[in-house]
């Protein structure tokens, strides 16, 4: 007995038993997936690190300036 496996995304493939047999362009467009996956986790990595780093830099000219601001009295 033949299944229909849908992977969650546009993939489908058919699932027979335990052992499952992929064709090379379904198994490359799996690995392309994967590799744009693991792209935009790298990206959004970046965009997080450059995000923090902004908020820590505003924090720290915020209190730079109340510092003056207060000592100027």
């Amino acid at each position: 007995m033949v299944e229909d496996v849908q992977t969650g995304g546009i993939m489908q493939f058919k699932y027979k038993g335990n052992n499952v047999k992929l064709d090379d362009e379904r198994k490359s467009a799996i690995e392309e997936g994967y590799k744009q996956a693991e792209e935009r986790k790298r990206i959004e990595r970046k965009r997080k690190k450059i995000r923090w780093f902004g908020i820590v830099l505003v924090i720290l000219v915020m209190l730079i300036g109340l510092y003056f601001i207060f000592n100027a009295r």
